[in-house]
């Protein structure tokens, strides 16, 4: 495992070795992130072990909306939506558009997020665009917020950590899924309920807000 102070020449490293295959630790405007080549099945099946996460489908972070845009399917809704709150601490689940069978384990849908981070943004992009962006813990585990935080047994399990201090929300992103013209929020997370609403009426939005439960 590498440890890597965040500059322009660690996260230049770092791409190189999602693009060979290999598993990164990295900060996001959230919290750590697990990321890997989500086109790279065995990279995927890496994170479910190391993570010891069952069956639960995993993001993915991307540079731009342009970029995700590869993988899910935005309607006008879907890209106003996304366009007010991106970059941000708000994944959307949308219909995708290619298999992604380990990513999504065989949900139709895939959840996407352009950060806030400039960190996950660039490596994002000299990756290829797009990083698996799972939180970097032990599934049932707190996710870290700072590497100090990070569990041993996942760092060793990685092949590059890189350090770039601390998260600013320290707190998982806001799950939503939008169908419909309904946006339903799964998890509550770094945005809350009523920041959302008052985003979604100053930009007035033409779509309904619904709370869920039950996403993990």
């Amino acid at each position: 495992m590498r440890l890597l102070k965040v500059s322009r020449e660690a996260i230049r490293l770092a791409s190189f070795i999602v693009k060979d295959g290999g598993l990164v630790i990295y900060p996001t405007d959230t919290v750590y992130g697990l990321g890997c080549d989500p086109f790279n099945e065995v990279a995927v099946s890496r994170v479910f072990l190391v993570k010891g996460r069952g069956d639960v489908p995993v993001p993915i972070l991307g540079d731009s909306i342009e970029t995700l845009e590869k993988v899910a399917e935005f309607d006008d809704i879907a890209y106003e939506f996304c366009s007010t709150f991106w970059p941000g601490a708000v994944s959307v689940v949308l219909p995708k558009k290619l298999p992604l069978e380990k990513v999504t384990c065989g949900s139709p849908t895939v959840a996407v997020r352009v950060p806030a981070s400039q960190v996950a943004i660039e490596l994002a992009r000299l990756s290829g665009g797009l990083l698996i962006g799972t939180s970097a813990n032990i599934s049932g585990m707190p996710p870290a917020c700072d590497i100090s935080e990070l569990d041993k047994r996942l760092v060793k399990s990685v092949d590059a950590v890189l350090d770039g201090g601390r998260c600013f929300h320290c707190v998982a992103s806001t799950i939503v899924k939008i169908e419909g013209g309904i946006v339903k929020v799964l998890r509550e997370g770094a945005i809350s309920l009523n920041i959302i609403k008052d985003r979604i009426a100053k930009a007035r939005l033409n779509v309904r807000l619904e709370q869920s439960s039950g996403y993990k």
